[in-house]
């Protein structure tokens, strides 16, 4: 089946107010910041396949997740060969999104220790129109669940 849709948008939006004696509230805003991004879906290096899953985790129990072997909800074999975006939102506990210990995908994360941790009713996106490489000796990401154990979602598009 064809990936027909493909997008990522963040959004964080604020208003701010001063109470000032005797003269009106100063308010700032509604502002915000957005951003979209939406990879091509056709051409040589198109945005073509998603990877989704909701899973829970006992208490410091990781999953690392081998984007050149991955089963997709319609039992479809998934061996990406680029990355364009990811999301990982929490439910119960909190996670830790980190590099894989073995052939490490460093994006978006990069250093020598680099992490996420999203707590629960966190999330945390990312995604980017030009792609990330994925190879056999940098293809893997890990989700660890914090000392009570952790439940959540995540999503991976990338292309094959």
């Amino acid at each position: 089946m064809a990936l027909t849709l493909a997008s990522v948008s963040g959004n964080l939006s604020w208003t701010q107010s001063k109470t000032n004696t005797g003269f009106q509230d100063t308010i700032q805003g509604i502002d915000s910041l957005s951003a979209t991004v939406a990879p091509s879906l056709t051409g040589a290096t198109p945005a073509n396949v998603v990877y989704a899953e909701e899973r829970t985790l006992g208490a410091s129990a990781s999953q690392t997740y081998d984007l050149q072997s991955l089963t997709d909800f319609l039992a479809q074999s998934l061996v990406m060969t680029r990355v364009y975006a990811i999301a990982i939102s929490c439910s119960a506990g909190w996670v830790t999104l980190e590099n894989g210990a073995s052939n490490p995908l460093t994006w978006p994360l990069s250093g020598t220790a680099p992490a996420m941790v999203v707590t629960s009713g966190g999330f945390f996106v990312f995604g980017q129109s030009t792609s990330k490489a994925v190879s056999a000796s940098v293809k893997t990401i890990k989700v660890t669940a914090g000392g009570s154990g952790g439940t959540y979602k995540i999503a991976i598009l990338g292309g094959q």
